[in-house]
């Protein structure tokens, strides 16, 4: 039996929020929920909000997807495990569709299950058209299967990352920079729309035993390092977060450029609280472990491999990876990083890529997802579990 193994990091650590500021900026506290779901989840890696309020919810650690009502404290399951209609093996993701539709990407099956806005499963969007990078393609070939799918537009359009390295006569080569690119599923169209610049030791090619190159991304090594990330809001805009300095960058739909000026931020020198903070998420840190047995796959989430860093950075960046998503009302939130008590913290930037508020968060919680007026967070208790919360969130809220 061969065994291949695929990590997913699980929660962010809580280290992530913010500094002090020479800008007088208002800052508000998301710390009382309108309402807070009894029943725990073990990993939350999405939430949509339907018309009707309930919210659809993956988790794949327990290899659950469930409409919630929170009001009524209830949930129904949608679908079951398995690669058949209606079924999922793997629910990694969920992206909102239009029409209140909803998509799982799920990465055993190489497919997108489709959610219909009653919360009944659908069909399928398939992600293995052989014809896939041409005009009129079925749809895209990709080496992660869905998990390259990072955002869906209001239009349906997916957006993916490109591959971190290239060909070089024959040989694989580490890339300064990747593609963002889009693909549009009526058209069959698959564009680069923006590129996305890579630290220098994040790709690493070796070889391996039967003359198979082993290629790892995702990172130096080094504990709270991070690159540029990318967004994408509901029109189709992309942002662009770069970490040096801290600044965002907007492409419009047409390709248009907007480059917001550096956004001023004291640094955060890292101290032994911030280790340890570090060390037991990692020791609690779960991933997906792929198991290929006769060309037969299974996946289970299991303890990720933990082991003692040989340097540490000085200083922290001004955020983790992971930390950008946009809102619906268009803008777009970075979870920020800052001394190790303060509270998990948020810059809301706007289309000019200035910072025109702050939300804090209480302690070991995140924000999952957005809904009409109304941001949902998910917050950890001591043993890790995590509850789904519903805060209101609405315009007149930011003056």
């Amino acid at each position: 039996m061969r065994l291949t193994r695929c990590w997913l990091a699980s929660a962010a650590v809580v280290v992530a929020a913010g500094p002090v500021y020479a800008q007088n900026i208002p800052t508000r506290a998301l710390t009382r929920p309108d309402v807070e779901y009894g029943e725990p989840f073990t990993q939350v890696t999405g939430v949509r909000e339907l018309r009707d309020g309930r919210v659809i919810v993956t988790d794949p650690r327990d290899k659950v997807v469930q409409v919630v009502d929170l009001r009524a404290g209830t949930a129904e399951k949608i679908g079951r495990e398995g690669s058949g209609p209606g079924e999922y093996a793997m629910p990694l993701r969920l992206f909102a569709l239009p029409g209140d539709s909803s998509a799982v990407a799920d990465m055993l099956n190489r497919r997108m299950l489709v959610i219909t806005p009653t919360a009944e499963p659908g069909g399928f969007i398939d992600l293995n058209s052989p014809a896939a990078g041409r005009r009129g393609a079925g749809g895209p070939v990709l080496a992660g299967g869905p998990t390259n799918i990072t955002a869906v537009d209001n239009r349906g359009r997916m957006y993916l990352q490109g591959s971190p390295f290239r060909l070089v006569d024959g040989q694989p080569q580490a890339a300064d920079s990747v593609s963002i690119e889009r693909w549009d599923r009526v058209s069959g169209q698959r564009d680069t729309v923006a590129w996305l610049q890579l630290p220098k030791g994040s790709t690493q090619i070796s070889g391996g035993s039967g003359g198979r190159m082993l290629i790892r991304t995702g990172g130096t090594g080094m504990p709270f390092s991070t690159q540029d990330q990318f967004a994408v809001a509901p029109d189709g805009r992309i942002a662009i977060v770069h970490h040096d300095p801290y600044s965002v960058e907007f492409v419009s739909a047409a390709g248009m450029r907007t480059k917001g000026q550096p956004i001023r931020h004291d640094r955060i020198r890292l101290t032994e609280k911030h280790k340890e903070q570090w060390r037991d998420q990692q020791r609690s840190a779960t991933g997906m472990m792929i198991t290929n047995n006769n060309g037969r796959q299974s996946a289970q989430m299991a303890p990720m491999p933990f082991q003692e860093p040989t340097e540490w950075p000085e200083y922290l960046p001004a955020f983790l990876p992971q930390s950008a998503l946009f809102a619906p009302d268009g803008l777009l939130w970075v979870r920020r990083t800052t001394s190790a008590d303060a509270p998990p913290t948020y810059d809301l930037i706007d289309g000019a890529g200035r910072v025109t508020q702050r939300v804090t968060l209480a302690p070991r919680s995140r924000v999952v997802g957005f809904g009409n007026g109304a941001v949902y967070v998910v917050r950890l208790d001591e043993d890790d579990l995590q509850y789904l919360q519903r805060h209101r969130f609405t315009g007149s809220d930011r003056q």
